[in-house]
């Protein structure tokens, strides 16, 4: 007898051997049992997770002569042949071979045929994507109005590349990946039943490397069995699959999070030893990385996946070690790897590319928290004693220094503070100097964002009651325009200066803007790097500035 291959010859018989589509056999059966089966359906979802299976599985229920059921009998006459392709009334088509609309419209033009011997005429269009586009056109008139003996099952791997009005026409139901957990578990049963011993280290290294298709998976499994060993170990396994051992994609993360790049070098020299592919391992350790960022976002380690037991005991240790920031930027960066290895060129060596990228994400310094940073300069501003005044900076202005530990990612300084004041003429500098701080310091405590915007304008005068304020940009004057933010604004000046004030809210005066450009420039760097938050800023950072430029309104 021909020997038949796993992922033939235990393809599943009944929609309850169905691993993992529960949604889609459960909905399909309820349809039989209440006789409101649709006369076309459309199965999309990755390679080998049942599509095809479950095509056969409802031609089989539909045409059962003790059907239709949810359950085909799989002991009559029709429910063996369709098991065995050999069906008269059940046909299968590859769509790559019908691209011609030729053979489409002759198969449409049998559609009219009543079946031979069954009950229905079932038609099995696989990888129906693959349709030129006039083939498509050729099926439409049929999909839409069918006769009654007749039913279409397509199937895909790539339903967006089929027509909308194909789809409109069907019943869609999308099929998942496998979880590892499932995967595993029905590689036991297949063991058990083949009547062979495999370790479940090796079955879970099998499910991993199926990544969710149950007939790779079965193909994988067949390919160690085939080896005739009694008792397979792990490592043999790696070594036939093509697969890293996990325990040094877990070392390569040890050196990286210990900062030690040289500990890094040798295990990939290590890994390259063995013909392991970069890009391989360059996704191995996204996989990884993203179990750390599970983990350290959500404690839970049933998100994990079915790992064995140690490697989750290392992703529960390393995940302490790093912040979520550093486990996106290392995400990000192993990223930008996988997709330069994906369309590598003739002058990069891939191994040169990884290993490139894996010293320098061992080589990045800790990212300090956002909290961390604020807590410093507060404490740095409240030991000085600078008061309102350590909150000034020069106006519309900011820095930019290059800290070693963003990698070399700019870092920007806050919100510019207000400037001393400057209003256009010597009775209001007499009336409002030394008042603008004061005024914009109760701003700040009771709202910020208010705050972030006047500190950017100018006092242009107080008069009769009334505190003129300039802003260069229309929009930022709209914003602080309300009739609330006003009330806000006056009541504050009020208590700043002492008497009843409002607030009013304008442009910058034209000779303001007649200073040229070059000046404005050369006296906001000469304050910028004056001011005692960007001093300290630059101490903390251990950085230095390169540039002064306006912040955008």
């Amino acid at each position: 007898m021909t020997y038949q291959v796993l992922a033939r010859r235990l393809r599943p018989q009944r929609f309850a051997d169905v691993v993992g589509q529960e949604h889609v056999t459960a909905t399909l059966q309820a349809a039989l049992r209440a006789g409101r089966v649709a006369h076309a359906f459309l199965l999309t979802g990755p390679r080998g997770v049942g599509k095809t299976t479950t095509a056969r599985l409802l031609a089989k229920a539909l045409n059962c002569e003790a059907g239709p059921a949810p359950e085909p009998c799989n002991a009559c006459t029709t429910c063996h042949e369709i098991a065995e392709g050999i069906a008269f009334d059940v046909l299968e088509i590859d769509g790559a071979s019908h691209t011609q609309v030729d053979k489409m419209r002759d198969l449409m033009e049998a559609v009219a045929h009543r079946p031979m011997k069954s009950r229905f005429k079932i038609y099995i269009i696989d990888e129906v994507h693959m349709l030129s586009q006039h083939s498509f056109n050729a099926l439409l008139k049929t999909l839409e109005e069918p006769p009654a003996h007749a039913k279409f099952v397509l199937a895909t791997t790539d339903p967006h590349k089929v027509l909308p009005t194909v789809v409109s026409r069907c019943q869609r139901y999308d099929l998942r990946r496998i979880g590892m957990r499932e995967l595993t578990a029905h590689l036991e049963r297949t063991t058990a039943a083949e009547g062979v011993q495999v370790a479940s280290d090796v079955l879970a290294l099998v499910a991993r490397e199926a990544q969710g298709s149950l007939r790779d998976a079965q193909s994988l499994l067949e390919q160690l069995l085939a080896t005739g060993e009694a008792a397979l170990d792990a490592d043999t396994a790696r070594a036939l699959l093509g697969a890293a051992d996990r325990r040094l994609v877990v070392t390569i993360m040890d050196a990286v999070l210990a900062r030690d790049p040289a500990a890094c070098l040798a295990q990939l020299e290590t890994l390259h030893t063995h013909g392991y592919d970069p890009q391989r391992l360059c996704r191995d350790l996204l996989e990884h990385v993203r179990h750390l960022t599970v983990f350290r976002t959500t404690g839970a380690r049933d998100l994990l996946g079915a790992l064995p037991e140690a490697e989750v005991e290392a992703i529960v240790r390393q995940a302490e070690a790093a912040t979520p920031d550093e486990l996106q930027r290392a995400f990000q960066l192993l990223l930008e790897a996988d997709e330069a290895l994906a369309t590598p060129t003739r002058t990069i060596d891939p191994q040169l590319l990884l290993e490139m990228r894996i010293v320098r994400l061992a080589t990045l310094e800790p990212l300090l928290p956002v909290a961390e940073i604020l807590e410093r300069l507060e404490a740095l501003e409240a030991s000085s004693g600078a008061g309102a005044r350590g909150l000034q900076a020069p106006s519309g202005g900011g820095v930019r220094a290059t800290a070693p530990g963003a990698g070399g990612a700019p870092l920007q300084s806050g919100p510019a503070a207000g400037t001393p004041p400057v209003p256009t003429g010597a009775a209001g500098a007499s009336t409002i100097d030394g008042q603008w701080e004061a005024f914009l310091a109760r701003v700040r405590r009771e709202r910020v964002a208010l705050y972030m915007t006047l500190a950017a304008g100018r006092p242009l005068g107080l008069e009769s009651g009334v505190l003129r304020i300039g802003l260069e940009s229309e929009s930022m004057r709209r914003s602080v325009q309300g009739r609330e933010s006003l009330e806000l604004l006056g009541r504050l000046a009020s208590d700043a200066l002492g008497s009843p004030t409002r607030v009013e809210i304008g442009p910058l005066p034209a000779e303001r803007e007649s200073d040229t450009q070059r000046a404005r420039a050369r006296q906001r760097e000469q304050e910028t790097l004056a001011d005692p938050l960007v001093q300290a800023a630059v101490e903390i950072f251990g950085g230095e500035v390169r540039a002064v430029r306006e912040r955008p309104s």
